[in-house]
């Protein structure tokens, strides 16, 4: 990491150096403005923030031609039998493995881009090295913060997904099951706006942990705190990131259609052609949500605790520290007495006791 890093050894942010002054004015901004100083810096340093969406995306595609790779194999080989669940199991195994990897890989390219933008944004000069340095030092901090991140905005519907194939499967024998399971699955639809909002709540957990060093549960209680008020703001970011990547679906459905009616040589065609638009999707959308994120809580910051006037003071310190040291340095040192050869208070010297 370059000795200009903001960032002390604990991530945490230094007095900007002398004449330094944030690239963007610090200031309260409404949500039009924060999306719309996400594309600019987007586009001001797209090769940066491609690059470090490259990771996760080429690791996407790699995992999943091993996955299609894999799967041609075991079909052909196997059909029937104990080999055949074997098989699945296989199948099953890799892609836990290969979901646990890309939370991973996300995580890490979160807090990079975060850090980068970080930089960007106060002023200071960013690499994708230097950005990847910093995220790789507290890996297993990020990961935790995704999947508990994932955990809030799954388990209501996954617990209610379960009780309604429970009681699916006894519906069978009483009507009362399939209006129970039923009912649950209307539910589950409406545990989605549960969902969002839980997820929302933590999502600046990961801004939160590269800015201000913390662990994980302060992070999350961090991103809790700045999002007391104001998620509608991240829910609009997460719809416009959502309208991006329906963009990119339409653009992908012939192909998709044309994977599921092709066989041989052409379903393979089509399948690289599909994983080369997911991998362009992943690179040039993925940092969107993390550069507006970010804003987002430098934003928060900005709103509740005045995060610009405390870079203000921060930059005018070393300005001033030389100015009032300056009486200091000209004063010749004290020389070292005891307590006895201390002179007396003012009061002694003008009322001193006469002898008896």
């Amino acid at each position: 990491m370059s000795s200009s890093n903001f960032y002390d050894d604990a991530n945490q942010i230094q007095a900007p150096a002398a004449g330094q002054r944030p690239q963007y004015d610090l200031r309260p901004l409404s949500t039009g403005e924060i999306l719309d100083r996400t594309f600019q810096i987007y586009r001001s340093h797209f090769i940066l923030f491609a690059g470090l969406a490259l990771l996760p995306a080429a690791a996407n595609v790699v995992t999943s031609v091993l996955r299609l790779v894999s799967a041609a194999q075991l079909d052909r080989r196997v059909h029937v039998g104990a080999a055949l669940y074997l098989a699945q199991f296989i199948t099953g195994i890799s892609l836990i493995i290969s979901a646990v990897l890309l939370i991973v890989l996300y995580g890490i390219t979160q807090a990079a881009t975060t850090w980068a933008v970080s930089a960007v944004y106060l002023g200071e000069e960013a690499s994708i090295r230097a950005a990847y340095g910093v995220a790789f030092k507290h890996w297993f901090r990020y990961t935790l913060i995704r999947l508990r991140q994932l955990w809030a905005a799954m388990w209501l519907p996954m617990v209610l997904i379960m009780a309604a194939v429970a009681f699916m499967s006894f519906g069978r024998r009483s009507s009362t099951f399939t209006w129970i399971s039923i009912a649950l699955f209307v539910c589950v639809g409406l545990s989605l706006i549960y969902s969002v909002w839980a997820y929302i709540r933590i999502s600046l957990a990961v801004p939160a942990s590269v800015v201000e060093s913390l662990r994980t549960r302060p992070a999350l209680k961090r991103s809790t705190q700045l999002l007391a008020s104001r998620k509608i703001r991240i829910f609009l970011l997460f719809l416009l990131l959502l309208a991006l990547y329906m963009v990119v679906l339409m653009i992908q459905s012939p192909v998709l259609f044309l994977t599921l009616r092709s066989r041989g040589a052409h379903m393979f065609v089509s399948q690289a052609l599909n994983l080369g638009i997911g991998f362009v999707a992943t690179t040039l959308i993925g940092p969107v949500g993390a550069i507006g994120l970010c804003l987002f809580y430098f934003d928060e910051r900005v709103r509740r605790e005045g995060f610009d006037i405390e870079w203000m003071m921060m930059k005018l310190a070393p300005a001033l520290a030389p100015t009032e040291q300056a009486p200091t340095e000209q004063a010749p040192a004290a020389p070292h007495t005891d307590a006895a050869s201390q002179p007396l208070p003012i009061e002694a010297q003008q009322n001193p006791e006469e002898p008896s």
